[in-house]
């Protein structure tokens, strides 16, 4: 519950419950064991409406965040790689989950340099989405009226996966793709796409790939084409999920984790109670009924 309804509830200030519950989470975190991950995310979250951001340090294998620093810099990220792992920790780390973000790359590749970078596959996939949607812009305003009146208004829909649509909506696509044969082939190349993270060796990564820029060729997509150019500069990267097979979702979940806790305090000043109730929240996630079990029988153990 918030803070101010557990302080009315128990007949003391805000004040006072605030600094109970943080000394509460700081003993719990001082006390908690240290577990050495193997596989860690790093990503950036907006923070607040300016184009403020976090650094998220995970552990993927559990779902708990780690540490946490405002920016979005190699800096940050190799401070919170130093600091908030000892040297056990770190000597565990064989794969580390981010984006195609370059000071990501480079702090980990400085800090860690034993471990692998994977990249995460949702923001590949993103850039596909947004290079299908170039695609969709031109095509919009070059094919005339025709594509005019069966394009209009169909963005969204089109960035969805084909296994989603359904009914009526499947219908307007198809119509879609038979008054514009160039956005059907995008479409295609980037439905494809999501059979890169099924292989088990980079060779048949590689093997893949190949056959997607072969299929590529002659299409006149130039917005499809740069994105098979980014596919190839990036390949250790996408294919290094072959070896280390990283829970991606995790980063998505624990992102949406932080969001909820920062629209429900209204925003929060204090970094280090930020950090605290996030790994409070991650640790002991609440999800199911044997969940609040474990929760309340951890309070009562604690009061006493």
């Amino acid at each position: 519950m918030p803070t101010s309804h557990a302080a009315v509830r128990h007949g003391v200030s805000w004040s006072k419950a605030r600094r109970a519950e943080r000394a509460f989470l700081i003993e719990w975190d001082a006390t908690r064991a240290k577990r050495r991950p193997k596989h860690l995310g790093a990503d950036e979250i907006h923070r607040g409406k300016a184009q403020k951001f976090y650094t998220v340090l995970s552990d993927l294998v559990h779902g708990e965040v780690i540490a946490l620093a405002p920016d979005r810099t190699e800096d940050r990220l190799a401070g919170l790689l130093t600091t908030g792992l000892d040297a056990r920790q770190r000597a565990a780390v064989e794969a580390v989950c981010t984006d195609r973000h370059r000071p990501y790359v480079n702090a980990v590749a400085h800090v860690l340099p034993h471990a692998e970078t994977v990249f995460d596959k949702f923001h590949v996939l993103q850039h596909a989405g947004a290079a299908l949607d170039d695609v969709r812009r031109h095509e919009f305003f070059r094919a005339g009226p025709v594509m005019r009146a069966f394009g209009r208004g169909k963005r969204w829909l089109l960035l969805r996966r084909w296994k989603t649509v359904r009914g009526s909506k499947r219908e307007e696509l198809t119509r879609l793709f038979n008054a514009n044969r160039r956005l059907f082939k995008a479409y295609i190349l980037r439905e494809q796409l999501d059979r890169l993270w099924t292989y088990k060796t980079r060779a048949g990564v590689a093997h893949f790939l190949w056959g997607w820029l072969k299929a590529l060729r002659w299409q006149r997509l130039p917005e499809m084409e740069k994105l098979g150019d980014t596919l190839v500069k990036h390949f250790d990267g996408i294919a290094a999920y072959c070896d280390h097979p990283v829970r991606f979702g995790v980063v998505e979940s624990l992102n949406t984790t932080i969001k909820a806790v920062l629209r429900r305090a209204r925003g929060m000043r204090d970094d280090t109670m930020l950090l605290l109730k996030l790994k409070w929240a991650t640790a002991r996630p609440i999800r199911s009924s044997k969940d609040l079990a474990k929760f309340l029988d951890f309070q009562l153990h604690s009061n006493r």
